[in-house]
């Protein structure tokens, strides 16, 4: 079982198209997509049918004792290639998610399927597809909300589209308990950062400016209370760091967007000056590189 499962990833590797570029047509783009949809669905049926073959053999171990059980439990696993399977559907979906959030973003309104692919877009919202607020949910909405951030740092995205991305990203109940309990200087275990970061981008790119500095000021104030700025550097408080540099420089691109000159180049300035050895993502280049020339644009 095990050699036909490597057999059959071997082959789906081979499979895959390269993922979309920016000089692909709308429908070179499609069919790209199309193609990452079947290898995610084939690996994901691939994934169930094995689950399934090993719940029909759990049953068959019901009188046996407890550790018996959960040692042929074990074996089956190991011997089925489920780790493998498993990894192969979450690369296949994530590559899936990407184009198809890529898709979303490039094809003209007017284009016949647009509508479809926004559909299918909204389908992979946590909840549509995942049980309410579990752990899966949660991580749903992150990888989602990871997708969208790439494309919301182009300062030219379609106004519209990004009010669908600040539908899908808008805070929940979760996330508005934690900043109340932020405020009030409360603990909480923390939410996923990131869907919160990206609807206040969203909000900008929509132009409610004000909204995408109320979000962006809750982050800072998340951020900064798990930084320790005045301690060593360390794994934990090295990560919130540099959450705390990219929501200073979201929030320099909300002031300079919103014409407060010297606001923007506060905080553009606070920011380069966390954890200055440690590189910037693309993304956050981009930011600044927006942010410089709205700046040199002003009086």
């Amino acid at each position: 079982m095990r050699l036909c499962i490597i057999a059959f990833l071997c082959t789906f590797k081979l499979s895959f198209p390269s993922l979309a570029g920016d000089n692909q047509t709308s429908e070179q783009l499609l069919e790209t997509l199309d193609s990452l949809r079947f290898n995610y669905t084939q690996a994901s049926n691939y994934l169930h049918e094995n689950e399934k073959l090993r719940e029909t053999a759990t049953k068959k171990d019901a009188d046996l004792p407890r550790n018996e059980r959960h040692k042929n439990q074990q074996k089956r696993v190991n011997e089925s290639g489920w780790l493998e399977l498993f990894q192969n559907k979450k690369k296949t979906y994530d590559k899936y998610l990407s184009v198809l959030v890529h898709t979303f973003v490039t094809l003209p309104p007017s284009h016949q399927r647009f509508e479809e692919i926004k559909n299918e877009l909204t389908q992979q919202h946590p909840d549509n597809c995942k049980h309410s607020l579990t752990e899966s949910w949660h991580t749903q909405l992150g990888l989602l909300a990871q997708k969208i951030h790439s494309h919301l740092v182009n300062r030219d995205i379609d106004k519209k589209k990004a009010t669908f991305f600040a539908k899908v990203t808008k805070p929940g109940s979760g996330v508005k308990l934690e900043d109340f309990l932020t405020f009030v200087g409360i603990g909480w275990e923390l939410q996923n950062w990131d869907v919160q970061n990206v609807y206040s981008l969203a909000a900008l790119r929509v132009g409610k400016i004000s909204t995408a500095r109320a979000e962006n000021r809750k982050l800072i104030r998340k951020a900064a209370k798990y930084a320790d700025l005045d301690e060593p550097e360390n794994t934990f408080n090295l990560r919130k760091r540099e959450k705390l540099r990219e929501y200073k420089l979201h929030r320099a691109l909300i002031e300079a967007v919103d014409g407060k000159k010297n606001e923007a180049k506060k905080y553009l300035s606070a920011a380069m000056d966390i954890s200055p050895d440690h590189p910037l993502k693309v993304e956050l280049k981009n930011i600044i590189k927006e942010t410089k020339y709205i700046l040199n644009q002003a009086p």
